[in-house]
């Protein structure tokens, strides 16, 4: 797979942009695009809205998209403002608000009327995802958290208070802090050199006013996912240099036993190119087990 050039089933959708609430620096005005691919089926059997990390956009999902339509969904790729398809004000936000509610837009827009909806957040996207799940109510159906972002590997966390130290006195809304996180600890398979070097979207630098909302936004998420009641299916990568997989493990086990279901695969950060098939076979057997989809 060309990982480069779009896949079967894929288009981009345009939402208007809107007059904003005087506070974004006009991120809002600017259209806002997504990515979807439609399923391959006679029927939608649910919807898979996707969230990306930081570094990453939703072309990052190609490989998961590619089985999870032929299996009978349909996958939205929810890209926020300034990464991805939408270049303006990139590696920038203006808010925590405006995060939540353009992805709240692009699924309510995307979604397939009637048929369930699954919340799916990869590496930072886990983080959006648990605070979109929870603005989205009953309106959603199922989370899954894919090599979540919730708490980061002890080297990452250091990078990151560094980042936050360089970050004092500098333009809130400048991409000037590098990115802590390298290219090969989301793969070192053939996708590092076929797509995520040469993938000129992804975000080499972000703002310190990024930086400050993320950080807010990852301690809420961990509040948040306890009160959330539904369904939940976790992917742990066995190979993540990213997370840390024991406080996740024990977060979870904060949780009601029978809404979450946990699985592991050998692989770096990235299993969407490491082992995207069986990722994508994985989450439908929980779909189907715990959403009757």
């Amino acid at each position: 797979m060309d990982l480069l050039a779009p896949t079967e089933g894929e288009t981009i959708v345009t939402l208007p942009g809107d007059d904003g609430d005087g506070d974004d620096d006009g991120h809002a005005a600017s259209p806002l695009r997504y990515r979807q691919w439609e399923s391959a089926g006679p029927q939608v059997r649910a919807t898979l809205a996707v969230l990306s990390g930081v570094m990453s956009n939703t072309a990052w999902f190609r490989p998961l998209a590619e089985p999870w339509r032929a299996m009978g969904y349909r996958v939205l790729g929810v890209e926020r403002r300034g990464s991805g398809l939408n270049e303006q004000g990139r590696g920038d936000t203006a808010s925590a608000r405006q995060l939540v509610d353009d992805a709240q837009r692009v699924v309510e827009h995307g979604r397939a009327p009637g048929r369930p909806l699954v919340v799916v957040g990869w590496c930072w996207g886990a983080i959006l995802g648990v605070h979109l799940a929870h603005a989205l109510g009953e309106a959603v159906d199922g989370l899954a958290l894919l090599t979540p972002g919730l708490y980061p590997s002890a080297e990452l966390a250091a990078r990151m208070k560094a980042l936050a130290e360089r970050s004092k006195g500098l333009p809130p809304g400048q991409p000037v802090l590098d990115s802590p996180i390298e290219d090969e600890m989301f793969t070192t398979g053939p996708a590092l050199d076929a797509f995520v070097r040469r993938d000129e979207a992804r975000w080499r630098r972000f703002s310190p006013r990024f930086l400050a909302v993320s950080s807010r936004l990852s301690m809420a998420a961990r509040m948040r996912l306890r009160k959330l009641a539904l369904p939940l299916f976790v992917a742990l990568a066995e190979d993540d240099a990213t997370t840390d997989n024991p406080a996740i493990l024990a977060e979870l086990a904060r949780l009601p036993a029978q809404r979450v279901h946990t699985t592991s695969l050998p692989g770096a950060h990235g299993l969407q190119f490491e082992a995207p098939r069986a990722l994508a076979e994985r989450l439908d057997a929980w779909a189907q087990d715990a959403l009757g989809v």
